[in-house]
């Protein structure tokens, strides 16, 4: 073979090395880009696309009118860190789903696996805070803040929510947005209804706090009042998580840095649970992992129908001034029995409230009353209980009797036998009685 066909022309050589030296400058000029965090065409501007949520869902985001990137993900909801430079607590802001329309709450059960999963800011160690925690947001309340002489604390009875020291304030007249009764650096609502109770009262914000003397009971605030009180641990409320501070801000994922374009989002996963990244505002890296979603458990089971039955039919003496607004009938133990009692009830459901009750002179009600717990989840423990059955001209809680026109029933009984044995079906006709203190 020729020796000739060994050697390249130099016009050859002459090509190679222009076209060396034009993608030398090519790459300079695509590294001088992506450092100085200037994105040339990216998108196209005023064009959607999807983007992901924390919470698993999606929406839209807009390219920017210079192309350089996406608007932020229009999701409904957004979580930041709020920190509380006196107690060094990070909460949270706003509770959870605070603006997703017909919200129910969680139960306390369901609040603790929520916080327990959340991931917010690139941190995994959130918590449902207990109620002396959760006490520090209030304000405008003196009697229920931090040091207040309300006793509804951790280690408390649930009774203790009746106690003079918790003085109820006027609806929405707190410090914050709204008249929340919390510190105005918070954010959400403090008025969603609670679907539960027939939207008559707000959802309560839930604790991590139990009853010493009854562990199916748990602490809450209401902060549309600026009020602690016991609920039911089935009751659905707010959930606001916490973690022990600080809480320093998060930019970057931990790792490699990793070019991206600004406000582009992704979905990710930490651990077993999937959420998503935001690109940071100068395009070299990506956020840290957020998941915000939750699946809610399975309804709990109702065992109502299997334990001790009461029928009552309830029986108005005479005709009604006024058209009652409510009737409870409730089942107390009567070992701690007063009469009003002044505390939530061992048995009954809230089927047992009744708004507007179809009731007068000449027209009894009946009613069904289980010997089960509020939220139908167990049958009350065996043993002897008195019954309370009220019709009043309020709807407004505890449904106590306090004035004209307003009926009662039990201060006089012989206990009830319950949950002893074989099912029983306890027939009993009540006529109320006017009351009187």
């Amino acid at each position: 073979m020729s020796a000739g066909w060994n050697r390249i022309p130099s016009y050859y050589l002459g090509h190679l090395a222009m076209l060396k030296t034009l993608l030398r400058l090519l790459l300079l000029l695509i590294t001088s880009a992506v450092i100085s965090g200037c994105y040339m065409n990216n998108c196209k501007p005023s064009v959607a696309q999807y983007c992901a949520c924390s919470d698993g869902s999606r929406t839209e985001q807009i390219c920017l009118e210079d192309g350089r990137g996406w608007s932020v993900c229009n999701c409904t909801n957004s979580y930041r860190i709020w920190e509380d430079p006196v107690t060094a607590l990070s909460w949270q802001d706003p509770q959870k789903d605070a603006y997703t329309k017909d919200y129910r709450g969680l139960t306390q059960p369901d609040a603790k696996r929520y916080c327990k999963e959340l991931i917010l800011g690139g941190y995994s160690d959130w918590r449902l805070p207990n109620i002396d925690e959760l006490r520090t947001l209030v304000r405008g309340n003196p009697s229920h803040e931090s040091s207040g002489d309300c006793p509804v604390r951790e280690g408390s009875f649930k009774g203790d929510m009746y106690d003079p020291g918790c003085v109820q304030a006027p609806d929405y007249e707190g410090p914050g947005a709204g008249g929340c009764y919390w510190i105005p650096e918070l954010t959400g609502p403090c008025d969603r209804r609670d679907i539960a109770d027939e939207g008559e009262r707000a959802l309560e914000t839930v604790s991590s706090t139990v009853a010493v003397d009854d562990n199916f009971w748990k602490a809450d605030v209401l902060f549309d009042q600026g009020t602690a009180v016991f609920n039911h641990r089935y009751s659905l409320a707010e959930v606001r998580c916490v973690r022990n501070g600080p809480s320093a801000p998060r930019d970057c994922a931990d790792g490699q840095a990793q070019n991206c374009i600004p406000g582009l989002t992704r979905s990710c996963s930490f651990g077993s649970q999937k959420g998503s990244q935001v690109c940071s505002a100068d395009g070299l890296c990506w956020s840290p992992c957020e998941n915000t979603g939750f699946t809610p458990s399975p309804p709990i089971e109702d065992v109502s129908t299997q334990c001790d039955q009461l029928q009552l039919n309830i029986i108005v003496p005479k005709q009604l001034t006024a058209p009652a607004k409510l009737l409870v009938a409730f089942l107390y133990d009567a070992r701690t029995w007063t009469f009003p009692n002044q505390r939530p009830p061992d048995g009954g459901t809230d089927y047992n409230q009744v708004l507007n009750p179809d009731i007068d002179a000449g027209k009894p009600l009946r009613m069904t009353v289980p010997a089960t717990s509020y939220y139908r989840d167990r049958c009350i423990e065996a043993g002897e209980y008195k019954l309370y059955v009220a019709l009043l001209q309020s709807n407004e809680w505890p449904p106590w009797p306090a004035t004209a026109g307003d009926y009662a029933w039990g201060e006089v009984q012989q206990p009830l036998k319950l949950q002893t044995g074989k099912q029983q079906i306890i027939n009993m006709e009540i006529v109320l009685e006017s009351y009187s203190q």
